[in-house]
């Protein structure tokens, strides 16, 4: 069984190969889409938790399961062979029966001087995860698309105040949105953000071009990201229209032994999902090698219902 992402669906999914006792190979190229946010919020039992901590924590899960191999690296190559798939994992030619796709987005950040001190402290890309973190104070929204007066509006929720800057690009909303903006005091900002102001940690402003400073005690991005399809799409998984693997209620995607689990697949975008969603794959994976076991001495698996006698 191969799973490509280790983040947490893919650390998920081969922690339920490993409970079902299926030889499993985790590849992980190292490339977390959350690894430089300070905490992650929301896990039940472990609020709030570091990236690093839910890591180890999960890795030293996986040692419990001898059958399961983590290793840094990256596929380079997946391919459809005999009873399975053929892997190409940095140069080395590998053959798996099952995979699971759990290779998530990469987010387009924006271009402004402070990016590398603040993002993951003071800036952020999810409201959901780190909106109450921004509580009743100031908050800068970056971003243009259609989809950002949404977006800055669920700030309203925690933020004291909201300002959408448009960075520079014209912004892609209509007059009818710009009115519901004004209704709820949302100000929208035709210009570009040329730095972020004080420590990490200690944000306290948005600079604009021009030298106008919006007090912002953290702000938020929404360009856009782009998910990790190029091993799914050579498959020929089928794509919604966002993009993204489409899948099942078992997480299967349209080709026969493949499974996808994370922000790669629909749906909302956190942790606590990508959790649930790699669990889900990780056992329906397992599941469809019943009666095949691939750890040498387990005991063969249950057969399938159908193969029962009635």
């Amino acid at each position: 069984m191969l799973v490509v992402g280790g983040g947490p669906a893919g650390l998920s999914a081969a922690t339920w190969l490993g409970r079902y006792r299926r030889r499993t190979l985790l590849v992980d190229a190292g490339d977390h889409r959350n690894r430089a946010v300070e905490a992650v919020h929301g896990l039940l039992g472990r609020d709030p938790v570091t990236p690093a901590q839910l890591r180890q924590d999960a890795l030293e899960g996986l040692s419990r399961y001898p059958h399961v191999t983590v290793r840094q690296g990256t596929v380079s190559g997946l391919d459809h062979a005999d009873e399975g798939f053929e892997v190409e994992v940095d140069g080395q030619c590998l053959h798996a029966s099952r995979v699971v796709l759990a290779t998530g987005v990469r987010d387009r950040l924006p271009a402004i001087d402070g990016l590398a001190e603040h993002y993951g402290a003071g800036l952020q890309h999810c409201p959901t995860c780190e909106g109450f973190e921004a509580r009743g104070r100031p908050v800068v929204v970056l971003g243009w698309g259609a989809h950002v007066p949404a977006f800055a509006t669920e700030l309203l929720d925690w933020a004291s105040e909201v300002v959408v800057v448009s960075d520079g690009t014209p912004l892609q909303v209509t007059d009818a949105q710009r009115r519901q903006l004004d209704e709820v005091g949302i100000e929208l900002v035709d210009g570009r953000a040329e730095a972020l102001l004080g420590p990490r940690g200690d944000l306290h402003a948005v600079r604009l071009v021009g030298g106008r400073e919006l007090p912002a005690a953290m702000a938020f991005f929404s360009i856009g990201h782009d998910p990790t399809v190029e091993l799914a799409r050579g498959l020929g998984c089928a794509l919604t229209d966002e993009g993204v693997i489409a899948v099942d209620h078992e997480q299967g995607t349209s080709v026969a032994g493949v499974f996808a689990a994370g922000d790669v697949t629909p749906g909302m975008q956190l942790v606590a999902v990508a959790i649930g969603e790699g669990a889900t794959a990780g056992v329906a994976c397992a599941q469809s090698l019943q009666g095949r076991a691939t750890v040498p001495g387990a005991p063969p698996a249950a057969p399938s219902p159908e193969l029962l006698a009635p």
